[in-house]
């Protein structure tokens, strides 16, 4: 027969006065302690909410005490003003957007918002032009007079169009339709469009989707672009090229442009939790759960994590890409 075992009202007291004295005894309630931080995405429908939930969920497993929510957004734009404000601790651009609200250019002119950080990079987002095959439409300025969706406003897709179709002198001239990801993939399969235009990783799902109701076609924006000021003005831009066969009807490579995504904090986020959050989804695990969310992700590593980046790191971030032995330059030393 088991033996029964009695406390005493005095040994329940100073067992209770124990834990209660004693840093070391109250560990186990500091383990239930949870801190919530939100992530900005983009629209539900966008690949920015894929890559978000896929970060957020990640951080959430393997960070302890760590919960993270992932918020829908317009987009982009948008983000930085959300993590500036506060609104959100954390979220993805494109380094364009991260650049210019930064710096107060563009959308952003004269109103900065300088409280973002930069932690690493995400995936390059590549500049899908994309029409049937059968289309007609072969060239950048075949889209003139053309039905082309071209993101909704406050998207980075958006922002990004802009700048490519002003510098090619052909904004003014498409009729843009507001759509953005799948929806502008199924408004082409339905004949309500003509072309789309989507800045995101490669492969790319609704451009795979569009290919199996009939071949695409690529179009070239990348050669127009170099016989404009486009690269100087935009400098975070670079070639991309889709490989024959990348896409069903694609049948040689096609040069585009892509411009990488920017994973950001408030600089207010305590850099202790930054540097694990980068430390945990930079790592090998990391970066193979994020592969099975996008295989976009495969350029999210150590060696290219500062690609794109024009505005200063957050402190957390330089001192996991500092243990990491990664080189940073001063231009984006945290500050």
């Amino acid at each position: 027969m088991a033996k029964k075992c009695f406390f005493s009202s005095s040994a329940v007291l100073a067992l209770t006065t124990a834990l209660l004295t004693f840093p070391g005894s109250v560990a186990i309630v500091d383990a239930q302690k949870v801190e919530r931080i939100t992530m900005v995405g983009g629209p539900p429908s966008g690949v920015f909410g894929i890559f978000a939930t896929g970060i957020g969920t990640y951080l959430s497993k393997n960070v302890p005490g760590l919960d993270v929510s992932v918020t829908a957004t317009g987009g982009s734009v948008e983000n930085p003003r959300r993590v500036n404000s506060g609104d959100a601790e954390m979220g993805l651009s494109f380094a364009s957007d991260v650049h210019e609200s930064f710096y107060g250019l563009e959308q952003y002119k004269d109103k900065p918002v300088t409280n973002v950080r930069a932690i690493g990079l995400v995936f390059f987002g590549v500049a899908h032009a994309i029409t049937f095959a059968d289309s007609g439409i072969k060239t950048a300025n075949d889209l003139a007079g053309k039905r082309v969706a071209v993101g909704n406003p406050g998207s980075g897709t958006f922002a990004s169009a802009e700048r490519v179709f002003r510098a090619l002198g052909i904004w003014d001239k498409i009729n843009r339709i507001n759509l953005l990801g799948a929806q502008a993939g199924e408004a082409m399969a339905d004949g309500k469009a003509d072309a789309f235009f989507w800045t995101g990783p490669e492969p790319d799902r609704v451009t795979m989707e569009a290919a199996t109701k009939r071949p695409v076609r690529a179009i070239d924006i990348y050669t127009p672009a170099t016989k404009t000021d486009f690269f100087k003005q935009f400098p975070y831009f670079a070639r991309y090229v889709f490989p024959a066969n990348s896409y069903k009807g694609i049948t040689e490579d096609t040069s585009t442009v892509g411009i990488p995504v920017i994973w950001y904090a408030n600089k207010g986020v305590a850099p202790a939790l930054v540097q694990k959050m980068a430390a945990a989804v930079y790592s090998k695990e990391g970066n193979a759960h994020m592969v099975t969310v996008h295989a976009g992700s495969r350029d999210m590593v150590p060696q290219k994590a500062l690609q794109g980046i024009t505005i200063p790191l957050h402190k957390g971030a330089e001192e996991h890409w500092k243990a990491a032995g990664i080189k940073i330059s001063d231009a984006i030393r945290s500050k």
